[in-house]
């Protein structure tokens, strides 16, 4: 084991309590914590030096790094919503497929109704780029400004929300 990731264990603690002070639970606060270290590793390895004077581990950086690796779990978890596969499995059982196959015509007569709407050269713009293509390949290839198709592009798609939804 290096000498640093030894001497950052000796305030193994010290790093737990200062993550349990963001508020996270405590397991989390153990992974979290080893994560660090392994970031202390790879920081090592590129030759960066973390140390204040003698032997003493530069607590900013080890504060940081804690901080941020909970903020990024933070937002990790934000996006994600868990669901049992039982709750999954009631939802599609309730669904009459007939009934869902009506919605479905309903709301695509409505979208093609939407799309047919808007002015021809904004219909285009935003069908090549719902298909796949960039806004800035869409430039290049149009000599078109990037700006003009990218707001051209969220005017439609907004028009279209607020149409649909």
């Amino acid at each position: 084991m290096s000498h640093l990731i030894e001497q950052a264990a000796k305030k193994h603690k010290t790093w737990i309590n200062i993550v349990n002070s963001f508020g996270c639970p405590k397991n989390i606060s153990e992974d979290i914590v080893q994560e660090m270290y392994i970031y202390l590793i790879r920081y090592e390895k590129e030759g960066k030096n973390i140390w204040y004077e003698a032997d003493e581990i530069n607590y900013y950086y080890v504060f940081k790094q804690l901080r941020g690796i909970y903020v990024s779990y933070l937002r990790s978890n934000s996006k994600i919503t868990k669901v049992s596969l039982d709750e999954i499995d009631k939802q599609f059982e309730e669904i009459d497929p007939k009934e869902y196959e009506e919605q479905y015509e309903e709301f695509l007569n409505g979208y093609l109704r939407a799309v047919d709407d808007v002015y021809w050269y904004d219909k285009k713009v935003f069908e090549l780029i719902a298909k796949g293509k960039s806004v800035a390949e869409l430039s290049r290839d149009t000599k078109i400004g990037y700006y003009s198709l990218y707001n051209t592009y969220n005017k439609v798609k907004n028009k279209l929300k607020d149409d649909l939804l």
